[in-house]
C-alpha cells in the first residue's frame, strides 16, 4: 500500500534523475492519500460521479534540478487554488501541462475544455479551478524567475491555452514526451546541461505574455525583489543599498525577506554561483573561459570565485565543466555539484520537492 509518506523510487537504469512513483492502488482511502499528496498545490475534491471501479491515480516526479517533470493519471476530481490559499504558501511556479488522454475542463476565467494534444501554460500564484476525468497529463513545473519578465512577469498572468494544432502546442508536447523517455537514462553531465538549457527554450517557445502595466509591475514584494536579482546577476552593483534604491524598499524589509536565506548578500553570491555552474555545464557555453563566466556573474577575482565554488560545490569550475563535457554518470553527481540542485537521497516527498525547487 502507497501513501503520500510512502514514496518508492522509479528511477530505473543508471539516470542521475531523481524520480519517485506514487499509486493509490491498494490504498484503504485512495483520494484521501491522493488529496494528502497534493495539498501542498490544491483543494481536492472527489468527482462528481465517482468512478464505478472506486477511485485510482498515480504520478511519476522526475527533479530535473531547475524544474519538475510529472506525469500523472487519474480517474478525476475538482481541484482548485483560491485566494485564501495562495495568501498563505510560497508557491510562486508556472505549470505547462499536456493533457494526453481523457478529459480537463478549467473553470473561468480561464474556462476552457481541453482536447488531448492540447498544452495549458498555468500560474501557480494565480487563483485557479479545474475538473479531470479519466486524464493522463504531463506537467513541467519551473520557478517564475526561471522565465524572463517578458514571459512571466511578477504579476500572475493568465491562463493559456495552446492547441494540438498549433506549432507551439506541437513543440512542447512532443519536447514533454521527449523528456519523460530521456528521464531514465540521462547522465549528471546531461542532467545539468538539460536544467540549464530547457528554460530557455520554454521562454523562446511561450513567447511574450500580457503587457504589464505599471501598477501590476510593482507585484508581490518578494517576488519583485527575487526577479530584480534573477536579471541584475552580472551587475557589480547589486547590493542591499542598490535594492533599497532601486526597488523602493527599506532595509528592514530588505532583510525581512531574506532573513531565512542567511541575509542577502548570502543569497545574491549563492545564485551567483547556481548560475555560475549551470553555464559550466551548458555545452552551448563549452569555448568561453572560466574567467570571463566568473567576471559576468559580477565576481572580481577568479581566484576568489573558484575557492567560493570549491566550497559550494566541492570541486573547481575547471573539473566541473570537464565532468559534465564527458557526460560522467550518477557516480560523479555529487562532485558535479548536484547536491545543491537536486534533493538529496532518500525522503523524497512532492512538497518539499516542489517548494524547494529553484532556491538553491
Amino acid at each position: 500500500m502507497h501513501t503520500s509518506d510512502e514514496l518508492t523510487s522509479a528511477t530505473s537504469g543508471e539516470s542521475a534523475v531523481p524520480s519517485f512513483h506514487f499509486a493509490t492502488a491498494g490504498n484503504r482511502f485512495p483520494f484521501e492519500a491522493w488529496r494528502s499528496l497534493l495539498i501542498v498545490l490544491f483543494d481536492s475534491f472527489l468527482p462528481d460521479k465517482s468512478p464505478s471501479g472506486g477511485f485510482e491515480a498515480s504520478l511519476i516526479v522526475h527533479h530535473f534540478g531547475t524544474f519538475l517533470l510529472c506525469r500523472s493519471v487519474v480517474d478525476g476530481g475538482r481541484y482548485r487554488r483560491t485566494p485564501a490559499r495562495l495568501a498563505h504558501d510560497d508557491i510562486d511556479h508556472i505549470v505547462i501541462s499536456c493533457l494526453l488522454r481523457g478529459a480537463v475542463t478549467l473553470a473561468p476565467p480561464a474556462a476552457r475544455r481541453l482536447c488531448p494534444g492540447d498544452v495549458a501554460v498555468l500560474d501557480l500564484s494565480a487563483p485557479m479551478a479545474f475538473a479531470m476525468k479519466a486524464a493522463e497529463t504531463m506537467h513541467l513545473i519551473l520557478p517564475r524567475t526561471l522565465l524572463p519578465s517578458a514571459v512571466a512577469p511578477v504579476q500572475p498572468i493568465p491562463g493559456r491555452i495552446l492547441t494540438k494544432d498549433a506549432a507551439m502546442g506541437i513543440i512542447l508536447r512532443t519536447f514533454l514526451e521527449a523528456l519523460c523517455g530521456a528521464a531514465r537514462s540521462l547522465s549528471a553531465g546531461e542532467l545539468l546541461a538539460l536544467g540549464a538549457s530547457v528554460p530557455d527554450l520554454l521562454a523562446s517557445s511561450l513567447g511574450p505574455g500580457a503587457a504589464v502595466t505599471p501598477r501590476d509591475a510593482r507585484g508581490n514584494l518578494s517576488r519583485r525583489l527575487r526577479r530584480h536579482i534573477e536579471e541584475n546577476l552580472h551587475r557589480r552593483d547589486l547590493s542591499p543599498a542598490g535594492l533599497t534604491r532601486e526597488l523602493g524598499v527599506s532595509r528592514s524589509q530588505l532583510y525581512r525577506q531574506f532573513g531565512t536565506e542567511g541575509g542577502v548578500e548570502t543569497y545574491i553570491r549563492r545564485r551567483r554561483l547556481r548560475r555560475c555552474l549551470l553555464i559550466l555545464c551548458d555545452p552551448r557555453h563549452a569555448d568561453r573561459r572560466i574567467a570571463d563566466i566568473a567576471y559576468e556573474m559580477g565576481f572580481a577575482d577568479e581566484a576568489h570565485f573558484s575557492r567560493l565554488f570549491r566550497r559550494a560545490f566541492g570541486l573547481s569550475p575547471r573539473a566541473a565543466r570537464t565532468a559534465a563535457r564527458l557526460g560522467e554518470g550518477p557516480g560523479v553527481g555529487e562532485g558535479l555539484g548536484l547536491g545543491t540542485l537536486l534533493p538529496p537521497p532518500g525522503g523524497a516527498s512532492f512538497a518539499r520537492w516542489l517548494t524547494g525547487l529553484g532556491s538553491s
